[in-house]
């Protein structure tokens, strides 16, 4: 019995990196640029309608579907370990049978038969050879037919009698000048014939060696015939050996059979496990994408209500813009500019200008207003001195005689909003006592200006504050000149740079800009009363 190939195939699978089966899936797949394809999903759209609550989809237990495919791997294993089995004995009763006098007889008409399929295989050969000699010498017989056809002779002498007869044609007779070119011509074709005349020969003996080649060949195939008959005679004897061996190898072979069948029903059964498996895989993937769609679902109508509050809030911005736009423009123009004038006049005015005044014209008394009805009429303040209530204990202090003091000129000073303000109408702030007035006036012509400006003409107060804070912050971007330096260095020493103490010798001017000199102040004057001084 001829030995039989060992069978160990089983469906052929292939899992992701996941753990699921590459099964064919229903979306479709594209090719991406390092070849590997791609899943084009649905869209959510689709599958969905995001404009009503998108029934929920639990997520598949992963640790549940491991633990189910892990069940049919070790089922998996368990029959190809048994299937294994089998196949170790079913090798064995081949092996012993080969070394039995059946094998030794078996392999002997191997052999045999292999001996005759190598010697056919050289007849094929042969055969192959004798074909391609038989197809040149069609060839060059073709060729010789042809080229016959176009020559008149056959031998080069009757070429060269046929052309001394021509022009000796040519020396002694009289022709017209066309007839003579014809004459030459013809002359011509007989000399170019003389090629041809040589090539008919080479090919008569092509088309001899061919022949010779055909019947060495056809020899070498009868002697091949020879051989394989005789092949053939020993095999039909070593087939009648074999038979008469085969019925005491009958128990073998039935051993051998049932075995073989024994293992096809095991290769059956793996490949049932095989497919449950897959759709086990399948099943779970299958709800692994209902879920991821259920996500991108969500997402998608998450996505959509942004969208359409978005729309909705900017619709209602610009609703409001437009309101604050037209309330806007039921404004007076320019009004918070003219109120901040009239404010910084009357702050200037009431802090300065009104004690200034009453310093020189002399404190005014009050206006006193008659109570009526009071209910304290006729009631006097008791005295220490006269009153027994009271219990005094020693002589008493002496009073203490005070001397009239001089009220301190207000001292003059502004805060740093206050420079902003004036900036942002464009005035210069006031450095002294004496410059307040100025000030007062020119706020007031600034007031009267904006009242007839119209809406738009001039920048406004929060133009102004933009600009600044844009300036501001690009100078703190370094977009702005660099600092300036000396000898290499930052030069702390420049005007740009304000003193970190009121005694630097850095910037004197800077450290006494806007103040004035402090009035004299009498001797009986308080000793507390602060100078005035001006800060910017």
């Amino acid at each position: 019995m001829a030995s039989e190939q060992i069978e160990t195939s089983v469906p052929v699978e292939t899992t992701t990196a996941a753990g699921e089966s590459a099964q064919p899936a229903a979306a479709t797949e594209q090719q991406t640029k390092d070849g590997k394809p791609k899943r084009v999903r649905t869209p959510p759209e689709e599958l969905f309608d995001l404009t009503k609550p998108i029934p929920r989809v639990d997520k598949p237990n992963k640790e549940d579907f491991e633990k189910e495919v892990n069940g049919f791997g070790d089922a998996i294993e368990a029959l190809k370990k048994k299937k294994e089995t089998i196949q170790t004995q079913i090798e064995a009763t081949i092996n012993g049978s080969r070394n039995s006098s059946f094998g030794t007889e078996l392999t002997a008409l191997k052999q045999l038969k292999q001996k005759k399929n190598k010697l056919i295989d050289e007849k094929k050969a042969m055969r192959a050879r004798l074909d391609a000699v038989r197809k040149a010498t069609d060839n060059l017989m073709n060729d010789r037919k042809a080229a016959r056809a176009n020559v008149r002779f056959t031998d080069a002498k009757s070429i060269d009698d046929e052309i001394k007869k021509l022009r000796n044609r040519q020396e002694t007779t009289s022709m017209s000048l066309a007839e003579e070119k014809r004459l030459i011509k013809e002359i011509d074709a007989l000399q170019a014939s003389k090629q041809l005349i040589a090539d008919l020969s080479d090919k008569d003996a092509g088309i001899d060696n061919a022949k010779e080649q055909k019947k060495v060949i056809a020899g070498d195939l009868k002697a091949k015939d020879a051989e394989i008959d005789a092949v053939q005679v020993e095999i039909d004897k070593q087939k009648k050996v074999v038979d008469g061996l085969g019925d005491s190898n009958k128990k073998s072979n039935d051993e051998l059979k049932n075995l073989k069948k024994e293992r096809e029903d095991l290769k059956k059964e793996i490949g049932d496990k095989i497919g449950e498996r897959n759709k086990c895989r399948d099943a779970f993937r299958e709800a692994n994408d209902k879920f991821y769609d259920y996500q991108r679902a969500i997402k998608a109508q998450r996505k959509m209500k942004y969208e359409e509050e978005k729309k909705q809030r900017e619709e209602e911005k610009a609703a409001y813009l437009a309101a604050k736009e037209a309330e806007e423009a039921k404004k007076i123009p320019y009004e918070e500019e003219m109120n901040l004038c009239e404010y910084l006049a009357d702050y200037l005015s009431k802090t300065y200008l009104e004690d200034k005044k009453k310093g020189e014209n002399g404190s005014k008394k009050d206006d006193v207003i008659a109570v009526k009805d009071d209910p304290f009429a006729g009631f006097v303040p008791l005295k220490k001195n006269d009153d027994e209530v009271f219990l005094k204990m020693g002589a008493g202090k002496k009073p203490r005689s005070r001397a009239s003091k001089k009220k301190a000129p207000p001292a003059f000073k502004l805060n740093v909003d206050s420079f902003e303000q004036f900036g942002l109408l464009g005035l210069t702030p006031p450095t002294s006592l004496e410059a307040v007035q100025q000030s007062v006036d020119d706020l007031k012509a600034k007031k009267e200006w904006y009242s007839k400006q119209e809406r738009g003409s001039v920048p406004t107060a929060k133009d102004v504050r933009k600009a600044n804070e844009k300036a501001a912050q690009k100078l703190r971007q370094g977009e702005s000149t660099a600092a300036p330096k000396k000898n290499g260095k930052l030069d702390i020493s420049s005007d740009d740079f304000a003193p970190l103490s009121a005694g630097g010798s850095t910037a004197t001017m800077n450290a006494m800009w806007g103040q004035k000199a402090p009035e004299a102040v009498p001797e009986e004057a308080s000793a507390d009363a602060a100078p005035e001084e001006t800060t910017a």
